[in-house]
C-alpha cells in the first residue's frame, strides 16, 4: 500500500485557491477593523500574507503527518490480521491430512532419501520410481486437500510437481537389466538421438528440482500451521 501525502491529495489547483482566499480574507480584514489596526495590517500585508501562509502549510504538514500514521495503523493492522490468521488451529481434518502426508511421503522415507541424496537424470531404480508413483496415485485420490488454502496450494504445487516427475521418467527411460530392476535413457541416444538426449535430461533434472522445493515448501508451510507439533504430540 502505497503512502500518499497531503499535499499530493490535494491538487495544485485547490492550493491556489486556498492562497487567494487568504490574501483576500487579508484584504477585507483591512475594512473591517480600526484604522490604526487597519494602517498597521497595510504596512505590514505581506508579512501577514506569510505568516497566514506559513500557518497553512503547517496544517498542511499535520494532516500530512495524521494521514501517514493512519496508513501505517492500517497496514500494520492487515499484517496482524495475516499473522493472526496464521496462529489459527489447524482443523481435524488438516490434522488427519497431514498425518496421511507424512505417513506416505515423511523425509526419511527411502524413495525420498533416493529423490535428495541419490537422484541421478538418466537412471533410476525402479523400486523407488514405483514408491513415488504409488505416492502420487495415493494423493491424487484425495481429491478434497487441505482446509486451510495457502497450505493446500502448497501441497497441490507438490502432488503435481510429483506427477510431473514420474511423467517425465516414464517418458523417456525405458527399464533395464535382469528382471527389469532399474530405468535408464536408452545409450544409444547418445550417438543417434544426442538432441533428444539432451531434452529428457533436462526435463527429467527440472521436474526433480521443482518437486523437491515444492515438498520443501509445504513442508515449511505445514510446520508454520503447527502441524508438525500437533501430530508429534498426538
Amino acid at each position: 500500500m502505497s503512502t500518499q501525502s497531503a499535499t499530493e491529495r490535494i491538487s495544485g489547483s485547490v492550493l491556489v485557491l486556498i492562497a487567494g482566499l487568504i490574501a483576500d480574507l487579508s484584504a477585507t480584514a483591512l475594512f473591517l477593523l480600526s484604522p490604526d489596526t487597519r494602517a498597521w495590517l497595510k504596512s505590514n500585508y505581506f508579512l501577514v500574507s506569510l505568516t497566514t501562509l506559513a500557518l497553512f502549510a503547517a496544517i498542511v504538514g499535520l494532516l500530512n503527518a495524521t494521514i501517514s500514521q493512519r496508513e501505517k495503523i492500517s497496514q500494520l493492522r492487515h499484517q496482524l490480521e495475516h499473522f493472526t490468521s496464521k496462529l489459527t488451529d489447524p482443523t481435524a481434518h488438516d490434522i488427519e491430512m497431514f498425518k496421511a502426508v507424512n505417513d506416505h511421503a515423511s523425509p526419511q522415507k527411502s524413495f525420498l532419501v533416493w529423490l535428495r541424496e541419490g537422484f541421478l537424470v538418466t537412471r533410476a531404480h525402479t523400486e523407488g520410481f514405483r514408491d513415488l508413483e504409488r505416492m502420487v496415485e495415493f494423493f491424487e485420490r484425495e481429491p478434497r486437500g487441505f482446509d486451510d488454502e495457502e497450505l493446500n496450494a502448497n501441497y497441490r504445487r507438490f502432488i503435481e510437481a510429483a506427477r510431473e516427475l514420474v511423467d517425465k521418467m516414464a517418458d523417456h527411460m525405458w527399464y533395464e537389466g535382469e528382471n527389469l530392476v532399474r530405468l535408464e535413457i536408452p545409450r544409444e541416444w547418445e550417438y543417434s538421438q544426442p538432441e533428444r538426449l539432451e531434452q529428457a535430461m533436462r526435463e527429467i533434472s527440472e521436474a526433480h528440482d521443482s518437486l523437491m522445493t515444492s515438498y520443501d515448501a509445504f513442508f515449511v508451510a505445514a510446520q508454520q500451521k503447527g502441524l508438525s507439533s500437533v501430530i508429534s504430540s498426538s
